[in-house]
């Protein structure tokens, strides 16, 4: 019995070497998906204080609510970015980044909200970074 040998491209290879690796164009692509979220989160909220569909109905509430409508804005960016993220590396590599989102809402929530910021969050956020750490090893 006999082995068939497989040939690989080079190109191949060298693709799939860079698969691995995060670049600086892919990491600044990461961070700014995680703050467009996060900025976009802080606005969603602000736009669901202003819906009063009752008083203001449907189309004064929501579709003409210039926060709700920059928040789907921000979040349409937040997917480009994304997408340009997913053209580079691996899902497995870039979305465990997203889990930022749980540090650095609660902190734009508290400056910008005036929410109240608790030690809990912050212990969390450091469990989640420790688990993105394990898993990008």
């Amino acid at each position: 019995m006999t082995l068939a040998r497989c040939h690989v491209h080079p190109d191949i290879l060298s693709n799939a070497a860079m698969t691995n690796m995060i670049g600086i164009k892919q990491f600044i692509f990461i961070i700014a998906t995680v703050f467009l979220l996060a900025i976009g989160q802080i606005l969603f909220k602000v736009a669901a204080e202003k819906i009063n569909i009752a008083e203001h109905g449907f189309i004064n509430s929501v579709l003409l609510n210039t926060t709700l409508i920059v928040a789907l804005l921000i979040y349409a960016v937040a997917t480009f970015c994304w997408l340009m993220v997913l053209k580079g590396i691996p899902l497995r590599l870039a979305y465990p980044f997203a889990a930022l989102g749980f540090f650095i809402v609660p902190l734009l929530s508290h400056f910008f909200l005036g929410e109240p910021l608790h030690a809990s969050s912050f212990v969390g956020a450091a469990i989640i970074m420790a688990g993105v750490y394990v898993s990008l090893l």
